[in-house]
C-alpha cells in the first residue's frame, strides 16, 4: 500500500505489541474500579467488603475541588481591523461547550485520569449519516476509554509516537452504508479486549450481551508522519478507510495525567498511590470488625466440667454455661485487639498524608491548634491541587483549539451572532460563516479563560462579596466618600438574600426616603482617624483536639503507652 505511505502487515503487529505493553496499567485500573465501588455496586465490583472506602473519598474530594466546567475561550488578534471580528467569533466559538456538552466529557476524563490517564478524541462527523450519537456536520469530543485507546509504546514521550488510536464498536448496518460495502459481516460481542485483557465494562457487565443491532468491531488509527487516518477491522484486519488527515495538526487525541515517569510514556494514576494503604486499611478494618464480632460475655456457672470447652464455644453472648467454677462468674472472651485498632488509625492518618492531606481539602477536621496554621496547611494541599488544576487547564486549552478550529474552518456552517455593545443594553447582531470570516486563523490569539472552568457556587460569591466588602470598602470608606462613592445596601441586601438562599433576608430591612436633613451619603464630612490611637492585640488559640492530634493519642493508649492527662482530655 505504497500510495498511502503504510506497511500495513508491519503496523499490525506493532499496534498488537503495544497493547500488549499496557495489559498492566488497564488491569490494574480495573482493580482500582472495583476497590472504588464495593461490593454492593454488582457481582463485578470488590469480593470482599469495603468498610472503609479511601478511594472513594479521595476521587469525590479531587472531584469536587478540581472537576472542570464548560470552559469559555478568548478570541483576540493584535490586527486592529480585524478586532470587530474576532468578537463576533468569540461569541460563537463559546457556544461550543453547551452544544456538545463538554462539560460532562471533561469531568469524565478528570475522574479517568485519577485511575489512569484520560485519552480524549476531538473530530468532525462527516461520515454522511450520524454516527455514534453525532450529528453530520457537527464537531465531538468524546472520551475514550483506557481499555479502547492504545499507542506506540516504544515511544517515550507523544511526540516520538508513529501512531495512536481507539477501537471501537459500531452497528454494522451504519458500517455498511459509511463504506459503501454491503458485504460487511458484525463480529460476535465481547468484554474481552484484543489481547485478551479484562475491561472496566466487567466491573457491571457479563459476557455474552443480547444485542439490539449486530455489531463490527473496528479500528481508528493516526499516523502522524504520514499524516494518514485509517480504519480497519479489529478481528478480520480487513481496511474500510485510509486518507489523509484534515484536522488540526495536533491530532484527534488528547491524553490527560498527572505524574510523569520518567522515561516512560504513560503517567503514574494517583489510586496507584494510595491503593495500598486503602487494601490495608480494609484488611485491618475487616480483622477489627471480626474480632469485634466474636466478642461474647457470659455467666460462668457451678455444676460443669473444665474440660467441656465446646460449651464456652457455643454459648452466646449474654447466656450462662455450666463450667467447673466454684462460684458464679462473669467471663469475656475476644473483643478488639488494641494494637491492631492503633495500627489502623496509624495507617488511615498515612492514608490522608500520601493523599494529599484530605482532611484539609475537604474540610473534614481541623488539622492544627490555631486557624493560621490551618490556613497555611490548607495552602499546602492547594499546591498540590494548582498543579493537577494546571494540567486540567491545558488539556481543555488544546481540546478547545481543536473543537474551535473546526468550527473555524466550517465551510457550511452559517450562524447568527448576538453581539452586546458596551456601555448599553444595546445588541448588534451579526452572520457567522464562511463567506463573512475575515482573516486567517493565524491572525488570532485563541486561549481559554482558566477562572471560567472554576465552580463558583452561590454561598462562595456570597463569601466573595462581603470578602472584598471588609478587606477593600470598608477600610477605604472615608477616601471614597470623599470620591462621592457609596454602597448601595438595598442591593447588597437582595443579593446576600439571593445567594444564602434566605429570601426572609429581604423582609428584615425595610428601606424607603432618608429622613429630612441628613447628608446623602458620599457628600458628608469624611469621618477622620484621631490623632492618637489605641490597638489592644488578644491572641486566641483553639483546644489543640486535632483529629490527627486525637489519633496519636489514642494509638498511644491502645499500644499501653503514657500521655498528659491535657491530651486525655482532647478524646474525652
Amino acid at each position: 500500500m505504497a500510495d498511502i505511505g503504510i506497511d500495513f502487515k508491519r503496523l499490525t503487529p506493532a499496534i498488537d505489541w503495544s497493547i500488549r505493553q499496557m495489559d498492566k496499567p488497564k488491569t490494574e485500573r480495573v482493580k482500582f474500579i472495583q476497590q472504588y465501588v464495593g461490593n454492593h455496586f454488582s457481582s463485578g465490583g470488590s469480593d470482599k467488603a469495603v468498610p472503609t472506602n479511601f478511594i472513594e473519598l479521595a476521587v469525590m474530594i479531587y472531584m469536587q475541588q478540581l472537576a472542570a466546567r464548560s470552559p469559555r475561550c478568548t478570541f483576540d488578534t493584535e490586527v486592529v481591523r480585524l478586532k470587530p471580528w474576532a468578537f463576533t467569533t468569540e461569541i460563537e466559538l463559546n457556544k461550543i461547550p453547551d452544544e456538545i456538552g463538554l462539560d460532562a466529557t471533561l469531568r469524565r476524563a478528570f475522574m479517568e485520569a485519577l485511575f489512569g490517564f484520560a485519552a480524549v478524541k476531538t473530530g468532525m462527523c462527516s461520515s454522511g449519516i450520524e454516527i455514534l450519537g453525532h450529528d453530520v456536520g457537527r464537531s465531538f469530543c468524546d472520551l475514550v476509554s483506557i481499555d479502547d485507546y492504545f499507542c506506540d509504546m516504544s515511544a517515550k514521550c507523544r511526540a516520538d509516537m508513529q501512531f495512536e488510536g481507539n477501537d471501537y464498536w459500531l452497528p454494522v448496518e451504519d458500517a455498511r452504508t459509511i463504506y459503501n460495502n454491503n458485504k460487511i459481516q458484525p463480529d460476535q460481542h465481547t468484554l474481552v479486549g484484543p489481547q485478551g485483557e479484562v475491561r472496566a465494562e466487567s466491573v457491571s457487565t457479563d459476557e455474552g450481551a443480547d444485542l439490539y443491532k449486530e455489531k463490527i468491531w473496528l479500528r481508528d488509527v493516526w499516523i502522524p508522519r504520514t499524516n494518514v487516518f485509517m480504519t480497519y477491522g479489529v478481528q478480520t484486519k480487513e481496511i474500510f478507510e485510509t486518507k489523509e488527515w484534515d484536522g488540526p495538526e495536533a491530532g484527534p487525541y488528547d491524553l490527560l495525567g498527572f505524574s510523569d515517569v520518567p522515561g516512560n510514556l504513560l503517567p503514574l494514576p494517583p489510586v496507584a498511590l494510595w491503593y495500598d494503604l486503602h487494601e490495608l486499611a480494609n484488611n485491618l478494618f475487616r480483622k477489627l470488625g471480626r474480632q469485634a464480632d466474636e466478642k461474647k460475655s457470659f455467666a460462668a456457672l457451678h455444676g460443669g466440667s473444665d474440660d467441656d470447652k465446646s460449651a464456652i464455644v457455643q454459648v452466646k453472648d449474654g447466656e450462662g454455661v455450666k463450667v467447673g467454677a466454684a462460684k458464679v462468674d462473669n467471663v469475656t472472651v475476644g473483643g478488639i485487639d488494641a494494637p491492631t485498632l492503633a495500627f489502623y488509625l496509624q495507617v488511615k492518618d498515612q492514608a490522608s498524608y500520601f493523599g494529599g492531606n484530605w482532611d484539609a481539602l475537604a474540610g473534614l477536621g481541623k488539622m492544627s491548634d490555631t486557624v493560621g496554621q490551618d490556613e497555611i496547611m490548607k495552602e499546602g494541599a492547594n499546591a498540590r491541587l494548582e498543579f493537577m488544576r494546571d494540567r486540567t487547564l491545558d488539556f481543555a486549552r488544546s481540546i478547545f483549539k481543536k473543537l474551535a478550529w473546526y468550527r473555524w474552518t466550517d465551510p457550511v456552517r452559517k450562524s447568527d451572532v448576538s453581539k452586546p455593545v458596551k456601555g448599553s443594553s444595546l445588541r448588534v447582531s451579526a452572520v457567522f460563516s464562511e463567506d463573512t470570516r475575515e482573516g486567517d486563523w493565524l491572525d488570532y490569539n485563541f486561549d481559554i479563560d482558566v477562572y471560567s472552568m472554576r465552580s463558583d457556587t452561590p454561598a462562595i460569591k456570597l463569601q466573595k462579596i462581603l470578602q472584598y466588602l471588609e478587606r477593600v470598602v470598608y477600610p477605604a470608606l472615608p477616601l471614597l466618600q470623599q470620591q462621592g462613592a457609596s454602597i448601595d445596601f438595598k442591593t447588597l441586601n437582595s443579593l446576600a438574600a439571593e445567594l444564602s438562599n434566605v429570601p426572609e433576608l429581604e423582609d428584615i430591612l425595610v428601606f424607603g426616603e432618608p429622613p429630612q436633613g441628613l447628608p446623602e451619603q458620599g457628600n458628608s464630612e469624611p469621618t477622620r482617624m484621631p490623632t492618637t490611637t489605641t490597638r489592644n492585640y488578644t491572641r486566641t488559640n483553639r483546644s489543640g483536639a486535632t483529629e490527627r492530634g486525637k489519633a496519636d493519642v489514642m494509638s498511644r493508649l491502645l499500644m499501653g503507652g503514657n500521655v498528659q492527662p491535657s491530651e486525655g482530655s482532647q478524646i474525652g
